[in-house]
């Protein structure tokens, strides 16, 4: 007996039908769309532990300034820019400047609390006062805690 082999199987299926790209396209948008939210809150996270970290630095520098200048550091918050400002007490000459507000961090109006403002930092590495600083995007929150010798935390 011979087999006989139709043309039909012969033929190499080269693409794919219209109903399997439309299959793929349903499951990828199904995919995107669970994921999107959980993507935002961790880009959300990220911003407000990159703030924290850099507040964090530059509180701890503003003692390192202090002390190196010998000279009063003055940290303030100025709540209409979003901005903290480490600066001379006569506020003329600017160590650092960190916009919470824009850039990188892009926290919204009312994220950023200063539990007083402005607050100084004396030579002799003592400030007046303690500080804490509360961010706040959706729902993560990072306190950052400033002692009066200058040991900063963040929770």
């Amino acid at each position: 007996m011979k087999h006989t082999v139709s043309l039909d199987r012969l033929r190499t299926r080269h693409g794919v039908t219209l109903l399997e790209v439309i299959v793929v396209m349903i499951i990828v948008g199904i995919v995107a769309s669970v994921s999107a939210g959980r993507f935002h809150t961790l880009i959300l996270q990220e911003r407000l532990q990159r703030a924290a970290t850099v507040v964090q630095n530059d509180l701890e520098g503003a003692f390192a300034i202090a002390t190196r200048n010998r000279q009063p550091i003055e940290i303030a918050w100025n709540s209409s820019t979003l901005q903290m400002n480490v600066t001379d007490r006569a506020s003329s000459v600017y160590y650092r400047k960190v916009p919470l507000g824009q850039g990188p961090y892009n926290l919204p109006a009312g994220s950023v609390t200063f539990s007083r403002s402005p607050l100084e930092i004396y030579p002799n590495g003592m400030a007046d006062d303690t500080l804490t600083i509360t961010l706040t995007s959706n729902s993560a929150t990072k306190r950052i805690h400033m002692t009066r010798t200058g040991l900063v935390t963040t929770q």
